[in-house]
């Protein structure tokens, strides 16, 4: 004779366990089902708000110039050799490939988080010497890392101070740290990316999406020339999945060169304008949005 409530974005479980369904969007109930039959594409749509065909926003033309360009780079440990691509101002370029294919790694070295054993990278037509981090921040080059929690975000500090974090130039020009500064400039990323936060919040208490729009808002303020993501939904519930994408493509459109990794290979093909394919370590391809499906990504990846 008990009574459960059960609470997930999991919707394949809600709709196996649940007699009733009642579905949430900003706080605000905006749909029951007295039956748990409701299909999950009608239980997406109102959970985000639009249709399922409309998660992706539409991607606006790439410019002609390379921003962000890489030759023959390789890895000391192997995971990633001989790999070479360009990324346009504008443009978004997609990685995909199965678990070991070197994504991560790869990304996180042109990011100078890891090292590499061979190749170059350019930003901008300028050579960067990928001594770590610092450097390729410097050079304009940002990483938003897979594991949000361990490398994204500083879980007992506030939003304000991880906002703070990697923008000392704003919030302390002289060398020294004035609340105010860091109040003013954490409430101006928090607006321009519609955190659901104040400043002053733990960013610990904020829900996955919300955590990683202030990484975003973090680098946003530099602002960047080349932003990567890797898995940027990952732990992000359905509704606020569709919010990063937004981001995403605002992030392209203001003349940035993007690279998104993913596990998600719809993902993948509703965000970019070109996909690079990597299998154990190797470069397969890289498909134009028009010949990019399911089955011609999967091909690459499992050669």
């Amino acid at each position: 004779g008990m009574s459960f409530i059960y609470i997930s974005h999991r919707l394949d479980e809600v709709a196996e366990i649940a007699d009733r369904v009642v579905v949430m969007r900003d706080g605000r109930i905006v749909a029951r089902h007295e039956r748990a039959d409701v299909p999950v594409r009608a239980i997406v749509e109102q959970m985000v708000g639009r249709s399922v065909e409309r998660m992706f926003p539409p991607l606006s033309e790439p410019g002609s110039e390379a921003l962000l360009e890489v030759e023959n780079l390789s890895s000391p440990e192997r995971s990633f050799q001989n790999v070479s691509f360009s990324v346009r101002t504008g443009e978004i370029l997609g990685i995909a490939g199965l678990i070991g294919a070197g994504r991560t790694e790869l990304v996180r070295a042109i990011a100078g988080a890891d090292p590499i054993s061979s190749g170059s990278v350019r930003v901008a037509g300028d050579p960067v010497h990928l001594t770590g981090p610092a450097a390729a921040i410097k050079a304009g080059v940002v990483l938003v890392p897979e594991d949000r929690k361990a490398q994204g975000v500083v879980l007992d500090q506030t939003i304000g101070e991880n906002l703070a974090i990697g923008n000392f130039d704003h919030v302390a020009p002289n060398g020294w740290v004035f609340p105010k500064a860091v109040q003013k400039f954490a409430q101006a990323g928090i607006s321009r990316l519609g955190v659901k936060g104040r400043p002053n919040q733990a960013i610990s208490k904020l829900s996955g999406g919300n955590q990683q729009k202030v990484i975003i808002a973090k680098w946003i303020s530099r602002p960047p020339k080349v932003f990567i993501l890797d898995e940027p939904t990952r732990g992000i519930d359905v509704g606020a999945r569709a919010a990063i994408y937004d981001v995403i493509a605002d992030l392209a459109r203001s003349g940035m060169a993007v690279v998104v990794v993913s596990s998600d290979l719809e993902e993948v093909l509703g965000l970019s304008h070109r996909v690079l394919v990597l299998s154990r370590g190797r470069q397969r391809g890289i498909l134009d949005r028009s010949e990019a499906s399911n089955v011609a990504v999967m091909e690459l990846a499992t050669s």
